[in-house]
């Protein structure tokens, strides 16, 4: 029986696996370090959310309006996330770093915003087709914020593991085992 120190098992605090660690602890500290990511994530999304709705309702366009929602969400986890999950590697400044973050997230942005408007459109036919925009502006909301903010809801989980694993490219050397 391995005792709880054994090299085979242990896995230093910080998620970083010390020689002899078996792949499952390596997969469970990526699991624990992913966790931490989703719940910076979450308060980025938050605040990606709020503006994003906050402009919808105002009369932006769904594009445009996730567009800004994400760049305030986005910022807000690459400072965050930066310092406290991930491990900056090599000297580039942090400036160069958040550009090349920023370009990534020009394209993932741009394509995550057209997924969502192109959702929030099928979602907001299917509400006209069973008369619910009625209901829907009787809650004081527009149709298209309701549309908008669900169809943003349908594609985060694939933008978030796709930005977890870029920020871990970007920021960190890939250690070889």
């Amino acid at each position: 029986m391995k005792d709880a120190g054994s090299a085979s098992t242990v896995v230093e605090r910080d998620g970083k696996q010390k020689s002899g660690s078996s792949s499952l602890n390596r997969y469970n500290a990526i699991a624990k370090r992913f966790s931490g990511f989703a719940l910076i994530s979450g308060i980025g999304w938050c605040l990606d959310f709020l503006t994003m709705a906050t402009l919808t309702q105002s009369g932006l366009p769904v594009f445009w309006a996730n567009f800004i929602g994400a760049f305030c969400g986005v910022t807000f986890v690459f400072f965050v996330a930066g310092k406290h999950i991930f491990e900056k590697a090599g000297n580039r400044s942090t400036t160069v770093l958040l550009a090349l973050y920023w370009i990534w997230q020009i394209v993932a942005v741009t394509a995550a915003s057209a997924l969502t408007a192109g959702l929030s459109w099928a979602l907001m036919s299917l509400l006209v087709t069973v008369d619910g925009t009625a209901f829907v502006a009787g809650l004081g909301l527009k149709p298209v914020t309701l549309c908008g903010v669900t169809a943003k809801m349908l594609v985060t989980p694939f933008t978030l593991v796709a930005n977890f694993f870029f920020m871990r490219f970007l920021l960190e050397h890939r250690k070889s085992d």
